[in-house]
């Protein structure tokens, strides 16, 4: 009796594995407003760009709309692209061109009693403005 109980169970674990592998697969995605990785400049990832520096959505959206007047000067360079909030990070987010353009936006943010942890720093390529 047992021996003709085998290949079916054999064929319900399979299915079940099948069935399971399947789900796991079609999951959305645990962080989707994830940090994305630092930039690699030389052999080093840059630290203005580090996942420890950057915004971890710490602060409630009323506590960054003063900060945000501030980071907004960072505009006035010219590898800045944009100074915003992200209601759903909770971060103001500051996307910039290149890698030292995101170093002197940091400077400039920090400079302006901005919070480092407030901000989330983007680097977005090397595509035109316009």
């Amino acid at each position: 009796m047992t021996l003709k109980r085998q290949p079916q169970l054999g064929r319900v674990l399979a299915v079940l594995l099948a069935a399971s592998t399947a789900g796991w697969g079609c999951a959305p995605a645990t962080h989707a407003a994830r940090i994305p990785p630092a930039p690699i400049v030389g052999q080093w990832p840059d630290p203005a760009f580090l996942p420890q520096r950057q915004c971890r959505g710490r602060y409630a959206v009323e506590e960054l709309e003063p900060y945000l007047r501030r980071a907004r000067l960072a505009l006035w360079l010219p590898s800045t692209r944009a100074v915003a909030l992200d209601p759903a990070r909770r971060c103001i987010t500051v996307t910039v061109e290149s890698v030292g353009g995101g170093r002197l936006a940091e400077l400039v943010i920090r400079s302006m009693a901005v919070p480092r942890r407030a901000v989330l720093l983007i680097l977005a390529g090397r595509s035109r403005r316009g």
